[in-house]
């Protein structure tokens, strides 16, 4: 979808404002609420309020023109409507590159190279993605918001940081030494949810259980 698990993005926040960027690499925008929440606390929270006066590159890549509106505009020097891939393959070097819940829309294999490669062109990346089953199709007319794949720790080299939210996971790679030094030191005071392990695996045997029999799951107060 063209947003994000809200119960994640303040754990996004912290790593990326640990981080201190200057160039910025948002995959899968969307409506371009990150790119919004990045130039807030990264420009404007420094007092930097007017465009002219911000001081940090912030690009998007986003594969469904259809989500194009004026926050695209406002928030992001650039935005490129192509695959992730073939932007990333060509990419020049950011202090970040932002994954946010777009990771599972590719086959496993694919997820894992992209990652890859955008280690290659930045010196940390953060990304976000379901650790339950969330099944999903076509949304909204857009055929690449099917949900294809999904990861886990194994699935993110150089990984640093990870938190989880109760759906999803934020995790946080780098090979450079001083984004592992902030990293680390972010992780140490990051925003964090406690997690009831058994409404957890009831929720992800229940979701199972779902895509198997085709049967919707009654709802909690029926």
């Amino acid at each position: 979808m063209p947003f994000s698990d809200g119960r994640h993005i303040p754990i996004v926040l912290h790593f990326a404002t640990a981080l201190r960027p200057l160039r910025v690499l948002d995959v899968g925008i969307g409506i371009g609420a990150y790119g919004l929440l990045l130039r807030e606390y990264l420009d404007i929270a420094e007092q930097r309020v007017t465009k002219d006066a911000w001081k940090i590159h912030i690009d998007g890549v986003e594969v469904f023109a259809g989500y194009r509106n004026p926050v695209w505009d406002y928030a992001y020097d650039t935005v490129f409507v192509d695959d992730a891939r073939n932007v990333l393959a060509g990419c020049t070097p950011y202090d970040v590159v932002l994954f946010g819940d777009v990771l599972e829309h590719f086959e496993r294999s694919e997820a894992r190279a992209m990652v890859q490669l955008a280690l290659l062109h930045s010196s940390a990346v953060i990304a976000t993605t379901p650790h339950v089953d969330m099944v999903q199709g076509t949304w909204a007319g857009n055929a690449a918001e099917a949900h294809l794949s999904l990861l886990n720790a194994t699935d993110f080299p150089n990984l640093v940081a990870k938190k989880a939210a109760p759906d999803t996971t934020c995790y946080v790679c780098s090979r450079d030494p001083i984004s592992i030094e902030r990293i680390k030191d972010a992780a140490a005071l990051c925003p964090s949810y406690k997690i009831d392990k058994v409404a957890y695996w009831k929720r992800r045997i229940v979701r199972k259980l779902s895509r198997v029999t085709g049967l919707t799951p009654r709802p909690r107060n029926s």
